[in-house]
């Protein structure tokens, strides 16, 4: 053979190489096996990427909404607090926090909500409403739908599946049990306790709804909100509040900055922070993510090994062509490339349509699961179970690419055994029918 012959087949431009590669994976078609497995495997890519994308975007959806609709809610701490200090002077000295986004005072006490023959068990919470509606004012809703101006002693707010429950609307009017002369537990002596709350008897306030809390979380399953002063005026706290309730501007810094604060604070008794009582939430969420992800990826683990399969039995269909080749002067390390390269194609196609599929179906579910909801009458998603009762959705550039990376660097490994063993078929031997 021509010594420039051999030449050109040792540097043949990698461009012709994935050309070459091209057309040895559409050539492939041609065989009703080879085609069959080649189809399952960039079929399971497909399906693989398009479901890791989907279920990421929606466990990215569910973390967002569990920081923005939940925690942007919920206090990040409670600072219960003896009196000792005014009340005025604590709100603005922990104000001017650098990490303070927002402090509020607070009275929380639990009682039972009756309406007719329905009764639930409520949280109720006695703020301050103009403070609190800077906080949640767009998901309180009033008569018609209308936005709720203030407060007023005797008037209530409940979460919106809490007044589903007792059949009430804004305007109607229900009755809060709760047990009278309530003691703080701080002054409630561990021997005297039993007596004390012997001593209580159960008191019936006549309140007025007038707007619904409609955060499409499960705070809307147990809250009721009542103004400071009638909170204070039903338990009979002298002191007109608990303590104060605090958001932070760095939420996961809740902790430490909850209890610099309650060192610096004289009056501070108790100190409680998001993670005792949404901790469990959260880590549940993320070790969801984390085991979604383990099975998903195993599935294009499995998708990597058909591309594998797939790729030998391409091999062994080319044994005549690689032969022919590698008599003209291909260089074995052409060879290799060129059956990685086919191998890649299965995963670039694979990829690709599995983005655009998975982002697709993330950008639909939300609004399907929704329709399908109403079309069943039924909510699918339940905040009695759920943290939310609606599909959130979430895609992240850096999710897209992390996938990508996955498929292919897989799909790469896989290529390479078939690739070595192409490179290694001898010509001399294939052609003369004894090469295996």
């Amino acid at each position: 053979m021509p010594v420039d012959a051999r030449q050109a087949g040792k540097n043949l431009p990698r461009a012709l190489q994935r050309q070459l590669a091209w057309r040895f994976f559409r050539g492939g078609q041609r065989s009703v096996l080879v085609s069959m497995i080649s189809s399952v495997s960039l079929a399971g890519m497909v399906v693989a990427v398009a479901l890791l994308v989907l279920v990421l975007s929606v466990m990215n959806g569910f973390e967002r909404e569990f920081r923005e609709r939940i925690l942007g809610l919920v206090p990040h701490a409670t600072i219960q607090l003896d009196g000792s200090s005014g009340l005025q002077q604590t709100l603005a000295d922990v104000a001017k926090q650098p990490s303070t986004r927002r402090v509020l005072p607070y009275i929380e006490f639990k009682a039972l909500a009756i309406r007719g023959t329905s009764a639930q068990p409520v949280l109720v919470q006695g703020t301050d409403y103009d403070r609190f509606r800077e906080l949640a004012g767009e998901f309180i809703h009033g008569i018609g739908g209308q936005a709720l101006a203030g407060l007023a002693p005797g008037e209530v707010i409940l979460g919106q599946r809490l007044a589903d429950k007792l059949g009430v609307e804004p305007g109607d009017k229900l009755r809060l049990m709760v047990m009278a002369q309530r003691q703080q537990a701080a002054q409630i002596d561990s021997s005297l306790s039993a007596s004390v709350l012997s001593g209580q008897r159960a008191a019936v306030h006549s309140v007025a709804l007038v707007a619904t809390l409609h955060t499409g979380s499960e705070l809307d399953q147990h809250i009721a909100l009542l103004d400071l002063a009638s909170a204070a005026q039903i338990t009979g706290n002298e002191l007109g509040y608990d303590g104060i309730q605090l958001q932070f501007n760095e939420v996961f810094a809740a902790p430490l900055h909850a209890r610099r604060i309650a060192s610096e604070l004289p009056g501070a008794v108790q100190v409680q922070d998001w993670t005792r009582t949404y901790g469990n939430l959260y880590t549940a969420i993320q070790l969801s993510r984390q085991m979604v992800v383990l099975l998903l990826a195993s599935i294009i683990a499995i998708a990597a090994f058909n591309v594998f399969v797939t790729l030998g039995m391409v091999v062994r269909h080319k044994r005549a062509d690689i032969a022919i080749l590698r008599s003209m002067g291909l260089a074995r390390r052409r060879v290799l490339g060129v059956f990685i390269w086919q191998g890649m194609w299965v995963a670039f196609i694979g990829v690709g349509l599995g983005l655009l599929l998975g982002c697709g179906l993330a950008l639909l579910a939300p609004a399907a699961v929704n329709s399908l909801q109403g079309l069943l009458g039924n909510a699918l998603l339940s905040t009695e179970i759920y943290p939310i009762d609606y599909l959130p959705a979430q895609l992240r550039l850096t999710d897209l690419l992390l996938i990508s990376a996955i498929a292919l660097a897989m799909s790469f490994v896989a290529s390479v055994i078939p690739a070595w063993q192409a490179a290694r078929l001898q010509p001399a031997a294939v052609l003369n029918g004894k090469g295996r």
